[in-house]
């Protein structure tokens, strides 16, 4: 049987749902090359008034923060040595893997000459003022290192004893450089708003954005990681993992309570203008705050609902939606001036954003179907060398000592 009918005999036996993702990534592939070959004015909304829509400001700015929980839970688990979190790091580094390689995708086509982003490799052509160069450096880092790090289930899978060795070593120090790069591009896709002090609106605008997009994409990524886990244990028929969850839970009420700290006394102390003037603006900054923060702030502070996994899930839901809603508020809501027309993604637009969604699931559930994600208990993974690869002395009796020792 040749690879091609392998290859077809395995999807025809994968649920409909699967399939139907395939199909949405496929209609995403068709609408990307449509955009490629005809260009952004002749396939977008896109204007010189909105030079940036959805796919910035979901595909990127959106997404970027949503793929946190890999840097987040690594940090955790392998620095904080909160070792039982252990189980959930490996889906959490496959998400972030996912998310941020469709985040460079949503750059591509984003770019206007997208067959020039690889110029940003070469030093002579360094912008080293610009908040983009340092995102795109760090991200192009991040997703390497996370690369790297997806590696061990890899290694596992296919009996690769020297670099899952190797990996195994190196898991601490790609922690560090992996939070260390992440708190760089996190805190530096809000110093793109920066510049937009007269264009974006007071509810929003703050000095402090970019300590906001930091702190905001640190509790939302253990937010997905709890999301994550549940939908796996009901849909995949994976472990319930609820009793980990349970310790993420008392963990995110900290880090959104200086987030609301960073968010609020900016706008009670020093606002930058007018902050209730348009009821629109208003209403989707009280929906931010009261159902995406305060709520589920709420819910994680009681102890009840942190030892409910159907609240566990609730309540992160509603964090992500806040975070979201934020997002979308900074890079696209609140910077409509009174008067302008309002900018609204095309068929095309939304028709790839769905694909890159649907894609990120679909490249998740077939990792998880084919490689060691959720088994990993790091005490019973083998790290040591087979026999096979180890220099054989002259000396039986000491070769098969030095074995043993080993």
């Amino acid at each position: 049987m040749t690879a091609a009918k392998t290859i077809l005999t395995e999807i025809q036996g994968y649920h409909r749902f699967i399939k139907f993702l395939i199909f949405l990534v496929a209609l995403a592939a068709l609408g990307s090359a449509v955009r490629f070959i005809f260009g952004l004015g002749a396939t977008t909304n896109l204007n010189d008034t909105y030079p940036w829509g959805l796919w910035i400001s979901f595909d990127v700015v959106t997404a970027v923060p949503l793929a946190a929980g890999a840097f987040t839970l690594g940090v955790v688990a392998h620095v904080f040595r909160i070792e039982k979190l252990e189980p959930l790091v490996r889906p959490a580094i496959v998400t972030g893997f996912l998310g941020y390689s469709l985040v460079c995708v949503g750059l591509m086509l984003d770019l206007g000459q997208p067959h020039r982003g690889v110029y940003v490799l070469f030093p002579w052509n360094w912008n080293v003022h610009s908040p983009m160069f340092e995102v795109s450096m760090c991200v192009m880092a991040y997703t390497t290192v996370l690369f790297l790090e997806f590696l061990h289930p890899v290694s596992e899978r296919f009996g690769w004893h020297i670099p899952l060795r190797l990996l195994r070593n190196l898991q601490i120090p790609f922690a560090i450089l992996a939070a260390m790069i992440s708190t760089l591009h996190q805190s530096t896709l809000g110093t793109f708003f920066l510049i937009a002090v007269d264009k974006l609106h007071a509810l929003w605008y703050t000095p402090l954005l970019p300590l906001q997009f930091w702190l905001s994409a640190i509790f939302t990524g253990l937010c997905i990681v709890m999301l994550e886990a549940s939908l796996v244990h009901r849909f995949m028929g994976q472990p319930d993992e609820s009793s980990l969850l349970s310790t993420l839970t008392r963990i995110v009420p900290w880090v959104m309570g200086a987030y609301m700290l960073v968010k609020f006394v900016p706008l009670l102390v020093a606002p930058q203008g007018p902050l209730f003037d348009r009821p629109i603006l208003t209403a989707l900054f009280l929906v931010e705050i009261t159902i995406g923060l305060l709520l589920p702030f709420w819910m994680f502070l009681q102890s009840r609902i942190r030892s409910d996994k159907n609240m566990q899930l609730r309540a992160a839901s509603l964090a992500i939606f806040g975070l979201v809603l934020n997002r979308f508020n900074v890079s696209m809501f609140g910077m409509i001036q009174p008067g302008q027309e309002i900018y609204v993604p095309n068929m095309l637009e939304s028709m790839v954003t769905i694909g890159i969604i649907a894609a990120h699931i679909l490249f998740f559930v077939l990792i998880a179907k084919y490689f060691p994600i959720f088994e990993h208990h790091p005490e019973t993974v083998d790290y040591s060398i087979p026999d096979r690869f180890r220099k054989v002395g002259g000396d039986g009796e000491k070769t098969a000592a030095a074995a043993t020792k080993n």
